[in-house]
């Protein structure tokens, strides 16, 4: 273990200038959760008209999100895929929230029945790839076979389609599938990214597991890795790769329709065993989008499962689940009792700590068009606002006035200001951006991780769990790539910490067995942590990243004095992260002055 401890010191200086100087409130009320819909002013012009039934059945599915740093200028940006009429179209941030349509000069344009979409980095270059579920040729009613794509990164300048000589271009040979996802997620812990498709046509062969060769191909281990029985008949809706119980081996949660979701716990030994229903789990029964969460802060991974909800419903209707895990692969459906069964009909989702309060919230994809009784269900928010209390919709509170079958949606920072902004994906409409103005924000800190493939630990950081201790409470993400249905990304942990000025203890578990101890951490910044160097940039104020603070570093601090320029301009002196080069940061390189 690495372990990287600031001096003590440091902790005071900080806690003592920021009484002075950053005033921060963490008693957030309803409707202090305030959002703004900034889509014309961003640049995004991308809606699609759902083809008619005759065209493409069920089309009401289609459509997907991809959440990444494609260009690698250190800003998030949006790849949506098209359905039908529309183009796929891949927008680039510069970093202040403003959006460029790029698709047709880096070759993201295709036009075909796409569906979900999975980022990472598949062939281990350093460049986030895409992959893309299909029906296939959109000029073809229903589609062909066939149609799925993978495309590689061409280092940050545009992208090809290797899905053919990747052998994943045709998911089910002769069928026309009902494609909803695919996901990124290494699986077998070697350190390749590899792919998960899902499926809603049953008999179909839809739903497959894709080992990662490490050579730009794939092979099919849906059979032998004894998934095939179990997912056959499933029609999927979305995957989770990722390590449910601390022993460094993956395991898969799937998501499907008509109560067909399943748990696989990895055996070690190239085994998985689906431990449904006896372990709690895939009593959903209409699940569809997906996520991981420790939401009740007891250190153990919880899975979230967005379904159908009806007031008056049928038996088989069940609402939300939220299955908390009470020792290791056991669950028990907590959903009711916390307010969470009851989002109408949900599709995607996303836990993210919308008001840095210390409680991951839920932003839900909901409504479905040829239903009545949800035509109008709005896009929703479910807010916590403490450790044992319900969660509360607050959407119309918030200023989140969409309600327009969002199938696929998403969370991120686009504008670089550290809280966590929206993106819905409306089947038959706009895609819409929102963007995070709530005025009384508590602490946060995002993290972003390197790999070492070699040592198994995949680009991006795929399958590490990273804890964020301040006092006795510990913060727990994981990085699965935030899959949900038909969406994916950001690459990026995000932790709101109410009121913390300083986290006590940031530690970095990576799927190989490696741990790193980030200790006196300073709140309001993004980090980069990579597994080689013992967590990345270890000591706050290290600001030239020659393994020291000194003169030099100091000598950064006052050359920045002042306001920070707006992004995408860099501000490394601003070490608090706060928007102001001033005394804090100061503080902080005394605190952890190595040099005499």
């Amino acid at each position: 273990m690495n372990e990287k401890d600031s001096s003590s010191s440091v902790a005071h200086v900080i806690v003592l200038l920021a009484g002075t100087m950053v005033c921060v409130s963490v008693g957030v009320m309803a409707d202090d959760l305030q959002f703004t819909d900034v889509t014309d002013a961003s640049g995004i012009d991308f809606s699609v008209e759902t083809p008619s039934k005759q065209m493409l059945n069920n089309s009401h599915f289609y459509g997907g999100i991809g959440i990444a740093d494609f260009d690698g200028n250190g800003t998030l940006d949006l790849f949506f895929s098209g359905i039908g009429s529309t183009n796929d179209t891949l927008y680039l941030n510069d970093g202040t929230g403003s959006f460029t349509d790029v698709s047709a000069a880096w070759g993201l344009d295709d036009l075909h029945f796409s569906c979900g979409v999975g980022a990472g980095d598949f062939d281990n270059d350093g460049w986030i790839d895409l992959a893309v579920a299909s029906a296939g040729d959109a000029s073809i009613p229903g589609g062909s076979p066939g149609g799925y794509r993978l495309y590689r990164n061409l280092g940050g300048t545009g992208f090809e389609d290797v899905a053919t000589s990747a052998g994943v271009n045709n998911v089910a040979p002769g069928s026309v599938q009902h494609p909803t996802f695919a996901s990124a997620g290494d699986f077998n812990a070697d350190g390749l990214l590899d792919l998960l498709y899902g499926s809603w046509q049953v008999f179909a062969e839809g739903n497959r597991f894709y080992l990662n060769d490490g050579d730009n191909t794939f092979t099919d281990v849906t059979h032998t890795l004894d998934f095939h029985d179990e997912v056959r008949q499933a029609k999927g809706f979305s995957a989770n790769v990722i390590d449910m119980d601390g022993d460094l081996n993956p395991d898969i949660v799937w998501v499907a329709d008509f109560g067909r979701s399943a748990y696989f716990r990895n055996d070690g030994d190239n085994t998985f065993t689906n431990l449904t229903p006896a372990n709690g789990t895939g009593i959903d029964s209409s699940g569809m989008g997906s996520a991981i969460l420790d939401f009740n802060h007891d250190g153990t991974l919880d899975w979230f499962v967005g379904c159908i909800w009806f007031d008056e419903k049928p038996t088989n209707f069940n609402g939300n689940t939220m299955y908390m895990q009470y020792a290791d692969h056991q669950y028990i459906n907590m959903a009711a009792s916390f307010g969470l069964h009851d989002s109408g009909w949900s599709w995607s989702c996303s836990a993210v700590d919308l008001d840095h309060d210390g409680f991951q919230d839920f932003v839900i994809g909901n409504g479905i068009q040829n239903r009545v009784e949800f035509r109008d269900e709005p896009e929703t928010i479910l807010r916590k606002t403490s450790l044992n209390g319900n969660y509360y919709n607050v959407t119309s509170e918030s200023g989140l006035d969409l309600a327009c079958q969002s199938t696929s949606s998403g969370s991120f920072d686009m504008d670089g200001d550290g809280d966590m902004d929206l993106v819905f994906y409306c089947n038959d409409g706009s895609v819409h951006l929102y963007r995070n103005d709530s005025p009384n924000l508590g602490s946060w800190l995002q993290v972003t991780l390197g790999g070492d493939p070699e040592n198994r630990i995949p680009n991006n950081g795929f399958n590490t769990r990273v804890e964020a201790r301040v006092g006795s409470t510990t913060h727990v993400r994981y990085m699965d790539g935030n899959p949900s249905y038909s969406a994916s990304g950001p690459l990026m942990l995000h932790f709101g910490l109410g009121d913390a000025q300083l986290i006590d203890e940031l530690t970095i578990k990576w799927i190989n067995g490696e741990v790193d101890v980030l200790s006196n951490v300073p709140v309001n910044q993004l980090i980069h942590i990579d597994p080689d160097s013992g967590g990345g940039d270890p000591v706050a104020g290290d600001l030239d990243g020659n393994g020291v603070v000194s003169g030099t570093d100091l000598a950064i601090v006052l050359a920045g004095w002042g306001s920070c320029p707006k992004p995408p301009q860099e501000c490394i002196a601003d070490i608090d992260g706060d928007g102001f080069v001033g005394g804090v940061d100061i503080g902080i390189v005394l605190g952890n002055w190595t040099i005499p």
